[in-house]
């Protein structure tokens, strides 16, 4: 019979340690026994990941610390001494059934120290191993979520998940009424979901946050081969940084750097002096329609409103192009008129007046000329965001923290030809068409800020 879960953190004074012995001392001498021994395998930094008391927890880890080994570890240690379910959601099926294996290993281990709850009961299972205690884990790809199943959740790797948005909506529901959820991952550039929520403290409110760099590892006991993990980063030290010291990076090919997009957001762009410009990037198959207005002060672009819709509704497109030109009366609306973009962006000019509507035709000159004047603008500090929704007059819900990222998605890249060209992934969210979007606005205001200096290596 499995014991339930023993004190949880009520109190900051809660450390691991206290847990740690308040679980040893729920259990019967004998599993006592076989648990002590067991948790004597761990260094010190998975032990207080293994042993933290809080229901949510985030790790941010390096490569390289056996982390997989703790996973099982502590999917084995909820299912036999708790007698809980446990759903662990890789980025595949091979690391699901790894951690699978860990768990196994873990539990012949705890039966070698005398633990009568770790046998295994029911026959040989890919993706689930059942405990004699009456507790499980599954182990599944990230294709699955967890969805059907109720209990504790473990999301490993979170920050290479291809839809991690899906995956927390199946996923985080499974820990209602009173289980636990580990989110842990090493870092994956910026802008993801993983990025976020170890970062925002308001997203990350009420979770204990791990950090685990090599360092610490080493520092804890653990023999780590240094030249192999710069092997695993290729001599690169920005990549080292994130394989093994926990730093958030922008990707390897992004090309206007993060923190100059953060040195440009304000809590407050509400002014009332110059004029209005917008840029209307339109959409193609699935990708959003969106328009984004700015208010031109001097040389500072001030971004005042954004909206989007889908590239299928017309009778959206239309209300966007009237918002523009009847609320804010733009000076200029810079308009992306490739392919299918060419008809509306024709009947634009034929209402509202050639010199107020310039079509753009994105080729690689044009994209290159509308990226590289947008990254002027923010390495500048010359074109000011909203830090959230509400510190801008007129943003759709979430129209702030989606900007960001589609900026942050822009990409520099470099042929295999040698030549350059400057695109963002497809995602289910669109095709950066935000940042097209406001990269057309600035042009639309004809400005070019100088800068004194640009990184050729970015």
């Amino acid at each position: 019979m499995a014991v339930k879960p023993p004190i949880r953190r009520t109190a900051d004074d809660h450390t691991w340690e206290s847990y740690r012995d308040a679980f040893f001392g729920a259990l019967p001498d004998r599993e006592r026994v076989a648990f002590e021994a067991w948790a004597k395998t761990f260094y010190r930094f998975q032990l207080e990941w293994l042993f933290e008391p809080e229901d949510f927890a985030l790790c941010n880890k390096s490569r390289q610390t056996g982390f997989s080994h703790t996973t099982g570890g502590l999917g084995s240690m909820w299912g036999i001494a708790f007698g809980e379910t446990t759903t662990l959601v890789s980025v595949g099926e091979r690391e699901a059934k790894e951690v699978l294996e860990k768990a196994k290993n873990h539990a012949a281990m705890l039966r070698d120290f005398g633990s009568k709850w770790a046998e295994v009961r029911g026959k040989d299972s890919a993706e689930e191993v059942r405990f004699a205690s009456g507790g499980r884990l599954i182990a599944l790809p990230q294709t699955s979520a967890g969805r059907s199943f109720s209990g504790n959740v473990f999301l490993d790797e979170f920050a290479y998940l291809a839809r991690p948005k899906e995956v927390w909506d199946g996923a985080a529901a499974v820990t209602l009424h009173g289980y636990r959820m580990r989110v842990a991952s090493t870092p994956n550039g910026v802008g993801n979901e993983f990025h976020r929520l170890a970062t925002d403290p308001v997203r990350h409110s009420g979770w204990a946050i791990h950090e685990i760099p090599i360092q610490r590892a080493i520092a804890d006991g653990m023999r780590v081969d240094l030249d192999r993990c710069w092997k695993m980063a290729k001599g690169d030290r920005r990549l080292f940084s994130q394989l093994f010291e926990c730093k958030f990076l922008d990707g390897q090919l992004q090309y206007i750097p993060t923190d100059a997009i953060e040195a440009c957001k304000r809590s407050d762009l509400y002014t009332y002096d110059g004029e209005y410009y917008a840029g209307l990037d339109i959409g193609r198959t699935n990708d959003l329609t969106a328009l984004v207005i700015v208010r031109l002060v001097g040389e500072v672009a001030y971004l005042v409103a954004l909206h989007t819709c889908k590239r299928t509704d017309q009778a959206a497109l239309d209300e966007l192009v009237q918002y523009a030109f009847l609320r804010y009366n733009v000076a200029k609306l810079a308009v992306d008129a490739t392919g299918m973009g060419a008809f509306p962006a024709e009947n634009m000019q034929r209402e509202y007046g050639r010199t107020r509507v310039l079509p753009i035709q994105f080729t690689k000159q044009s994209k290159e000329d509308l990226v590289s004047t947008m990254f002027q603008f923010f390495v500048s500090g010359n074109v000011l965001v909203p830090e959230r929704d509400e510190s801008a007059p007129d943003f759709e819900p979430g129209g702030a923290e989606a900007l960001t990222t589609d900026v942050c998605s822009v990409q520099r890249i470099i042929t295999s030809a040698g030549n350059i060209r400057y695109d963002a992934p497809h995602t289910d969210d669109g095709h950066a068409d935000r940042a097209w979007a406001l990269a057309l606005a600035l042009h639309a205001t004809g400005r070019k800020p100088s800068v004194k200096f640009v990184d050729e290596t970015r």
